[in-house]
């Protein structure tokens, strides 16, 4: 490897990337993608006013923000397409993808050039950056990001964070050599700061930027300024990346309600979550270095919890081997800068998703920035084993590497090419895991009804149907009190398989198992599919049980809004009156006057009755409490005649 500027490996890695990818992209929505995209009204503009663009971009329930720069690049997407295309989102995430990899590149070779320039580390900049971003471009673990449409948003959190240690990396190194005024130093942390806005308007974890900034800096540049080292400055780093610990602990001793909250909609507790997280990113780190696409899915809720420190074992082993690599990080800073970095970077990375908050336990996307350490660390160790080689050996040795990660690549993304294919093979990887079964048979549930309405064999599309129940049953009987499950079987069998259906009382062992269970939104999907198919009569269901499975709902599930929504689907499915619906949405309304997804509903209902007095009141009150006229779309729809 002699060729100073290895360019061209970075050209053919970016088309390699790019032709896999390209070529197991499918069309498909997948899971999230129809909610917040293909069945998100507000983010399907025509472009032709601004309003639109403002309430595209904040037409997402995700984040507390609302994550309006990502939402607007989707409705751009729209408009430049004149419609939305699963293939062209994920074409389009494609291409954020491959800027990373070019930004990661020239970050690499800035933060290998300023250790070199330290005498830190002895390597060719320029080819240790190439195959560390190689392997962050042709990692399989990143393809449940870049062929998930709705995963943009990870992406573009990423792509901006990329950009700004780029950027730092960039000042810093000059700086470092021979120092800078107030007024460079400010006008770079003016740019930074503008960065971490579009990170953060991407993607919550954007805000990571700033906290790793000071990794950066007391993993690389230890307080050298002007060719000397300062110990104010190195001081000032490690202040500032130990501030955030002591931040999130005085919030959680002033307001633990701020982290705890969220628990109540889960089924694991804070306490839980930590300790099963230090396991979890073990795992992740096992799938970075060594990429088992055999072990990698979609759905990892089969992951065991963490009870205590002692259960399973391997919690407390977890722990002291983060504490272990940790204190060897730090402890061997000057001899192994790029373990500390990389250490640093994962933690700090995963600190947001992976730590204290109320989330799930496991995702792969949520390795899309924190693997980047870890990539060059194993970029760093690649390049040193092939150096030690024969020309022709290394030649052989690289172009087998490139071509396995090729071939793992193109098999993890082709089992994402579509939405059958997928479900399949997590169940078939994740056999214990819930949601893969229930995933795998609505997969299947939706290939028989395609089937039907292509009018293909109906032997076929009764198969689909057969094989998708059998998984219903399967998830059942892994977790007896599962509502989702529970919901479809009773769901499948009053339409389909009456036979099986007399064999069990599946209604009742529902209500049964509603006490103590915290529903997911899987669940909420079903209920809803439920409270439909006993509306128009498809599931023979008499009043009194749909009476007494709400009433258990209300009780131990759903609250006072959801079970309003519930109501309003059963009774809109079995025809009832605009009267009688009329009374549910006022009822709703009344206790929650702020629920706008009431309004287009309830104007709807005032224009079936012709009740103009009703409609102008509804639209007043629709305004008043859509106080960011975020919905203003919806309203201009109703009022020119269309339909919601």
């Amino acid at each position: 490897m002699t060729n100073p500027e290895p360019r061209w490996l970075v050209v053919l890695l970016l088309f390699v990337a790019a032709v896999v990818y390209a070529g197991n992209a499918g069309n498909d929505f997948l899971f999230d993608d129809i909610p917040a995209l293909s069945g998100n009204e507000l983010v399907q503009i025509s472009g032709a006013r601004f309003d639109e663009w403002r309430t595209a971009a904040f037409s997402s329930n995700a984040g507390p923000l609302s994550r309006p720069l990502s939402m607007a690049s989707f409705a751009l997407q729209h408009v430049l397409d004149g419609g939305f295309s699963a293939r062209s989102l994920k074409l389009g995430n494609l291409a954020i993808h491959l800027t990373i990899g070019i930004l990661l590149f020239f970050l690499f070779r800035g933060l290998l050039g300023a250790l070199v320039l330290q005498g830190r580390v002895q390597c060719h900049a320029g080819w240790v950056a190439a195959v560390a971003a190689g392997l962050w471009l042709l990692h399989p673990l990143h393809v449940s990001t870049v062929l998930y449409a709705v995963q943009r948003m990870a992406q573009l959190s990423t792509l901006f964070v990329v950009l700004g240690l780029f950027l730092f990396v960039r000042w810093r190194s000059r700086w470092a050599v021979q120092g800078a005024g107030v007024e460079e130093v400010f006008a770079a942390a003016l740019w930074l700061f503008l960065v971490v806005i579009f990170a953060v308007l991407s993607k919550e974890n954007g805000a990571l930027l700033l906290w790793l900034v000071p990794a950066v800096e007391v993993a690389v540049y230890r307080g050298r300024w002007a060719g000397r080292r300062l110990p104010l400055l190195a001081s000032a780093g490690w202040f500032l990346l130990l501030l955030p610990l002591a931040l999130i602990a005085l919030i959680f001793w002033l307001s633990p309600e701020t982290f705890l909250g969220g628990y109540a909609q889960r089924n694991f507790t804070l306490e839980e979550r930590l300790l099963t997280q230090s396991r979890v990113l073990w795992q992740y780190v096992g799938w970075i270095v060594w990429p088992n696409i055999l072990s990698m899915g979609f759905q990892h809720d089969d992951t065991v919890l963490s009870s205590g420190w002692l259960n399973p074992m391997s919690t407390l082993i977890a722990v002291l081997a983060w504490l272990a690599v940790l204190a060897l990080a730090v402890w061997q800073r000057a001899r192994w800068p790029l373990l500390l970095l990389a250490v640093l970077v994962y933690l700090v990375g995963h600190s947001m998703e992976s730590s204290f908050l109320a989330l799930e336990m496991v995702y792969e996307h949520r390795n899309y920035l924190p693997s980047i350490g870890l990539c060059l660390l194993l970029g760093v160790a690649l390049v040193e084993l092939l150096r030690r080689l024969s020309f022709a050996r290394c030649a052989a040795a690289s172009c087998a590497l490139v071509a396995v990660f090729a071939l793992l690549l193109g098999v993890r993304s082709h089992t994402w090419s579509d939405d059958l294919t997928l479900s399949r093979t997590n169940v078939a990887r994740h056999p214990a895991s819930v949601r893969s079964n229930y995933f795998y048979g609505n997969a299947l549930l939706r290939q028989y009804r395609l089937r039907e309405s292509l009018g293909l064999s109906e032997k076929d599309a009764e198969a689909s149907l057969a094989v998708g129940r059998h998984y219903m049953e399967l998830m059942h009987q892994r977790d007896p009190a599962d509502i989702g499950a529970l919901v479809m079987l009773y769901y499948l069998d009053s339409l389909f398989f009456p036979e099986l259906g007399a064999q069990t009382d599946w209604l009742s062992t529902l209500q049964a198992a509603l006490p103590g269970r915290v529903l997911k939104a899987s669940d909420r999907n079903a209920l809803q599919v439920l409270a439909e198919c006993m509306g128009d009569g498809k599931c023979a269901t008499e009043e009194v049980e749909v009476e007494k499975l709400f009433a258990a709902l209300g009780r131990y599930s759903l609250t006072p809004s959801d079970l309003d929504s519930l109501s309003y689907s059963y009774l809109q499915a079995s025809g009832a009156p605009p009267s009688e619906l009329l009374a549910v949405l006022r009822d709703a309304l009344a206790r929650a006057p702020g629920q706008l997804s009431y309004y287009p509903y309830l104007l709807a209902q005032y224009g079936e009755l012709g009740d103009a007095e009703g409609l102008l009141r509804s639209a007043g009150q629709w305004m008043h409490y859509d106080t960011n006229r975020r919905q203003l779309p919806l309203q201009r729809k109703l009022f020119a005649g269309a339909k919601p």
